[in-house]
């Protein structure tokens, strides 16, 4: 018999949740920006070993909400955390700890089952400068582990790995060995999208925009996929697009460049940006 269980990826936005998930995965399965919130849904990345599995739910970044879309991402994360072996709470010492990770201890503290403190970005201090704070989090009486870590430079994953197989019961493999996502390749190809308009236009672009797959053909050396990406706004629209629709041309360039990598195999994309007010509410 295996370990096999869930564990939730928390943490206050822009702390590398998706980069630690996909990194253990060996998969992109989450976007990665450098810009917070990126996450919207949660998403299960699926590692397998020899004698292992685990089920990593990336969480939105859990945040004191100023509208609408944050209450929904909050809640994604709060649901993200019930019923699960194991929470990790990544912090980045990169940073000052402040209001935001006290929040997120806060709503997490009761799960009742093993939170592990994980401290990322470990390469930008010392092994003095970290004593502190792992001194301050332990004082808090919350985690049943500390692990500093780099999700980047992938320091200390193979320990963070067997650390979470000590707090997992046996059990089945919940997936096929050969799945990294639970979500479907539509989904993966708009996220790819979404993520290379958020890098392009930093903050010209709000959160509000919605990126779906409307149809993807597939054979064994092709994917051609037709993606809709909606705005408010014509203002918007045109953003994105650019001048002589240059701006719309690089960012196709650079997701079918990503997409190709993932599926191996030659990729078509026509993508399409629709104005459409309260596209969210429709």
């Amino acid at each position: 018999m295996i370990k096999s269980g869930f564990v939730s990826v928390v943490g206050r936005p822009n702390v590398g949740k998706s980069t630690l998930v996909n990194t253990i995965v060996g998969s992109k399965v989450s976007i990665v920006s450098f810009k917070p919130q990126t996450t919207r849904d949660v998403i299960r990345g699926i590692y397998n070993d020899e004698d292992c599995q685990i089920v990593f739910t990336d969480t939105p970044g859990i945040h004191k909400s100023e509208d609408s879309l944050g209450e929904i991402m909050n809640s994604n994360a709060s649901n993200a955390i019930r019923d699960v072996d194991v929470v990790l709470m990544l912090v980045d010492v990169s940073k000052e700890s402040n209001a935001s990770d006290k929040y997120v201890i806060e709503r997490i503290k009761n799960v009742g089952c093993p939170i592990i403190l994980v401290m990322n970005k470990i390469d930008t201090k010392s092994k003095l400068e970290l004593i502190p704070i792992v001194t301050h989090y332990a004082s808090l009486g919350v985690f049943a582990d500390i692990i500093p870590i780099s999700a980047l430079k992938e320091t200390n994953l193979q320990e963070l790995i067997k650390l979470i197989k000590s707090y997992l019961p046996e059990g089945p493999r919940y997936y096929p060995v050969t799945m990294v996502s639970d979500h479907p390749k539509t989904f993966s190809i708009a996220e790819t999208v979404r993520e290379k308009i958020f890098l392009n236009l930093s903050e010209e672009i709000p959160y509000s925009i919605g990126v779906y797959t409307e149809e993807i053909n597939e054979t064994e050396d092709k994917l051609k996929a037709r993606i809709i990406v909606l705005v408010s706004r014509d203002s918007q629209k045109g953003i994105i697009i650019g001048d002589k629709g240059l701006m719309l041309k690089k960012i196709v360039k650079q997701a079918k460049e990503d997409l190709t990598k993932q599926v191996k195999k030659q990729v078509v994309l026509d993508v399409y940006v629709r104005v459409q007010k309260n596209w969210r509410n429709s």
